[in-house]
């Protein structure tokens, strides 16, 4: 499995409802730290495919899910590279 999406949140409520709510639609998530070269935010950040990526932002966005950044992530998972900043509404 190609986890090559990352993505933080607001809090750690936001980012275990997140998990929930993509594991129930079928999205492959991991929940993981986030790692400290791309943010401190709340401290937990959930790997996806970014296959999945426009279906994960919509289930996101239609359950008020607050996320802080999105992230690409190499195979190497060490390099990553800002795509998105959140921009709904709380």
């Amino acid at each position: 499995m190609n986890l090559d999406r990352l993505i933080s949140f607001a809090s750690v409520h936001h980012a275990i409802r997140a998990e929930r709510l993509l594991t129930e639609a079928a999205i492959k998530v991991m929940a993981l730290p986030t790692p400290r070269e791309i943010s401190i935010s709340c401290g937990q950040c959930l790997l996806f495919n970014a296959e999945s990526q426009e279906e994960a932002l919509a289930i996101l966005k239609k359950a008020d899910v607050l996320w802080s950044k999105l992230f690409s992530r190499d195979a190497s998972g060490k390099v990553y590279e800002k795509l998105a900043d959140y921009k709904g509404e709380p």
